[in-house]
């Protein structure tokens, strides 16, 4: 047996006592010992087992854990101060409460700057500080992110000062209307906490400061133009059945019949290529603003687009609309637009212009039904 490190145990060996199990390390033994050591480098002797240079490595393992044990209490310690007065998920603890459908209004107030969005229909509109239509999706995802938004942490019942929290004049005021006119308590926010996962908040008539998601901040923090429609104008290319191209020293017709497909009706009258329509029918759809410039009635005389350099008209079963464009002097800028009806002048990108097709012949089919005998 071996003894315990530090012990009065001694190994037989150790001690000079006769023990029947000792085994003598006479030639034979040895040189099978030896045997089996061959290659494998020196085998430790058992005595070292105890000796100093073991009890320091059993200290320094021991100073190991005890540090690990140190930070784990760290860790507690800080988990529990960061989660103390942590509300449960519960619906109660939602700042707003109410659900997506019966929202009619979102206000948002940012420093002197008011922003109003309203339902209109299954869609949404801007209804201050502009007319717009807005964004279905950027409003949805701000509606989500309120009606889901929880007092994470109370922070303070009655705090002597609001200006440590941001909130002694709070970087945005929300609010909430349903169907019928019944708002809902307002939200004060105020500046991010230290960690950057919350903000401080409170309610205008509450005293108490708490923390909640900082992720409302971030969706509500936004332009007015943040939150408005991109699309430049809004159409379903398949049911397009006329086109007008008025701009780039001439003017060209485009007409789809049922059963004929598209065919140039001026100034030539021949067929036209169906893939090249579609291709510029798909580009205005998919063509987004970049900028929202000018509006009011005197927007399109400030932006020169009384003279456009070119003037897109489409016509479907819903009516005629039109896209007029015209080059900034500063090609930083791009190319203003302004589409008829709409709601007032844009940027777009530059490029747009130059990809519409240029000249009748670019339209043209490339091979023509064969003109029948008189």
């Amino acid at each position: 047996m071996v003894g315990r490190g530090g012990g009065d145990d001694l190994h037989p060996a150790q001690g000079g006592e006769e023990h029947p199990h000792h085994l003598e390390c006479d030639a034979r033994t040895d040189g099978l010992l030896a045997t089996g050591r061959r290659g494998t480098g020196p085998v430790p002797d058992l005595r070292d087992i105890g000796s100093p240079r073991a009890e320091a490595v059993a200290v320094r393992w021991r100073s190991l854990g005890l540090l690990v044990l140190v930070l784990a209490a760290l860790a507690v310690a800080y988990y529990a101060l960061e989660t103390k007065g942590t509300l449960s998920g519960s619906d109660a603890n939602r700042l707003f409460q109410a659900e997506a459908k019966d929202v009619e209004k979102i206000s948002i107030t940012r420093g002197e700057e008011l922003i109003v969005l309203k339902r209109e229909g299954d869609g949404w509109r801007l209804i201050e500080p502009v007319q717009a239509t807005a964004d279905v999706s950027e409003v949805a995802s701000l509606l989500r992110t309120l009606l889901e938004a929880r007092e994470e942490r109370r922070i303070e019942e009655a705090p002597t000062g609001l200006a440590d929290y941001g909130l002694e004049r709070p970087s945005l005021h929300l609010s909430v209307t349903l169907k019928g006119g019944n708002t809902l308590p307002a939200l004060l926010l105020g500046d991010v906490n230290p960690n950057g996962r919350s903000v401080y908040a409170k309610r205008p008539d509450q005293p108490a400061v708490f923390l909640a998601t900082a992720i409302v901040r971030v969706r509500a923090d936004r332009k007015p133009d943040d939150f408005r429609d991109k699309t430049l104008l809004a159409l379903e290319p398949n049911e397009v059945t006329q086109i007008e191209l008025v701009g780039k020293g001439q003017s060209i017709s485009l007409s789809h019949a049922e059963g004929k497909g598209w065919e140039i009706s001026k100034p030539i009258k021949v067929r036209a290529d169906a893939a090249v329509i579609g291709q510029l029918l798909w580009k205005i759809k998919d063509a987004r603003v970049t900028a929202f410039v000018g509006s009011g009635p005197d927007a399109k005389r400030r932006y020169g687009l009384e003279r456009p350099d070119l003037i897109v008209e489409l016509k479907d079963a819903g009516g005629v609309k039109r896209l007029l464009l015209k080059k900034a002097a500063d090609p930083q800028v791009g190319l203003y637009a302004m589409t008829e009806p709409g709601e007032g002048v844009v940027t777009i990108d530059p490029a747009f212009l130059d990809s519409v097709p240029n000249g009748p012949d670019a339209f043209k089919q490339a091979t023509q039904p064969a003109s029948s005998s008189p």
